[in-house]
């Protein structure tokens, strides 16, 4: 259940974080003011997939080692 407690939170403060991004960039154009370039920066949808891959591939392994280590124990 934590899991997904942490999943649905992580999920909702980076859609929060883009929406602020993407307003605050929005403002900056329709002032006339430069809009900072981003295409040379890596992707925070990148960032945020690879640490919920890390997240969940360590939780997997570790789920996997503790059942081997509860079969050969007995």
């Amino acid at each position: 259940m934590l899991w997904k407690i942490l999943t649905l939170a992580v999920l909702v403060g980076f859609a929060w974080w883009r929406l602020r991004q993407w307003l605050r960039l929005r403002r900056l154009h329709d002032r006339g003011e430069p809009v900072p370039d981003q295409q040379r920066r890596i992707r925070p949808i990148s960032i945020l997939a690879g640490g919920m891959l890390l997240g969940y591939g360590g939780y997997l392994l570790w789920v996997i080692l503790m059942q081997t280590l509860g079969t050969f124990s007995g």
